[in-house]
């Protein structure tokens, strides 16, 4: 073989060497740069301030800056399509939470495919949600709240954060489990829905614990039940509502952690287990279910199915409560 033959041979095998390591190679020394966490809601709400906690710890880990970028609107579809359109490198990864198995049950046409553009990694913590009602209303239990809501004129009515909202869901089962009406009063979230309960604007409100517990501990609210499947760690001796004859569906709210499909399968599950092990802090833990937060950590297997589990279930609850898709 040539001189020139040889050459040409070695910077084929050279080429095709870097072609073939290369993605392998990037995988390895995974992170090498900023990264960067979308969270499709405003600052300072709950998915947030877990996403900055997660986030300061995997810094330190990683040895890379580790951002929380707020890109709310749109009931978090302007947040999730920029993820859904981002390189599939890793570096850019969607911090979420329930709104992003509702969003193709409340809307006809959303600008990415649920399934098809993510990749789960991890749900980081379940919601545990509450029936609310004032501490000096009347109300001392749900047969209380029940037996008012009979007779009623006009009906009793109960705050959410939205239609087609968990929070909806509940209260429309209860009202069924309980054999009553209940007027429904949607808020565009959490704080607006518990601040009118507080003044009487409304009867009864469901809320995420988190949300509800201050307002628990200084005595100004008054929890009927959980909405949950189980009990709240949080507040272990408050009932649920499937105790008290009420069975909901389990909607229990969660956040988690996507990336753009196609990112690189060591890159998810690397991603997966270093959230795994800070969850797992004692510390951290203590500081998310003070916030009646439950730490999940789950692996992406687990976490694509509960949201595959949840796409089907919000598109069959909807109609049950008369909702249809919206343009």
């Amino acid at each position: 073989m040539s001189i020139s033959n040889m050459k040409r041979s070695l910077c084929w095998s050279v080429a095709i060497g870097a072609a073939l390591c290369g993605p392998v190679a990037a995988q390895a020394t995974w992170p090498s740069k900023t990264v960067k966490f979308v969270v499709p809601s405003n600052a300072g709400g709950s998915p947030d301030r877990v996403t900055r906690l997660v986030a300061e710890r995997l810094a330190r880990k990683w040895k890379q800056p580790t951002i929380v970028e707020n890109k709310a609107g749109a009931t978090s579809i302007i947040g999730t399509d920029f993820v859904a359109k981002s390189a599939p490198d890793g570096y850019t990864l969607l911090s979420t939470f329930t709104s992003f198995v509702q969003v193709p049950a409340l809307f006809k046409k959303v600008p990415y495919d649920t399934e098809r553009d993510f990749t789960p990694v991890t749900q980081t913590v379940a919601v545990d949600v509450l029936f609310l009602v004032k501490a000096d209303s009347p109300y001392k239990t749900l047969p209380d709240f029940a037996a008012a809501a009979k007779t009623a004129k006009p009906p009793l009515s109960y705050g959410s954060f939205g239609n087609g909202s968990s929070f909806h869901i509940y209260g429309e089962k209860l009202a069924k489990g309980l054999g009553v009406d209940l007027t429904h009063v949607p808020y565009k979230g959490e704080l607006p829905s518990t601040s009118d309960l507080l003044g009487g604007q409304i009867d009864s409100a469901f809320a995420s614990v988190g949300t509800a517990l201050p307002f628990l501990k200084d005595g100004r609210l008054r929890a009927l039940g959980v909405a949950s499947g189980k009990r709240s760690k949080a507040v272990p001796d408050i009932s649920t509502l499937a105790e008290q004859g009420v069975g909901l569906p389990d909607l229990m709210g969660w956040f988690g952690i996507l990336a753009p499909a196609g990112t690189p399968e060591p890159v998810i599950q690397k991603v997966a287990a270093d959230v795994h092990e800070i969850l797992a802090q004692p510390d951290m833990v203590k500081i998310l279910r003070d916030q009646g937060l439950e730490p999940v950590a789950s692996t992406p297997q687990a976490f694509g199915a509960r949201v595959r589990s949840d796409l089907t279930q919000w598109k069959r609850l909807l109609p049950e409560v008369g909702i249809t898709p919206s343009d």
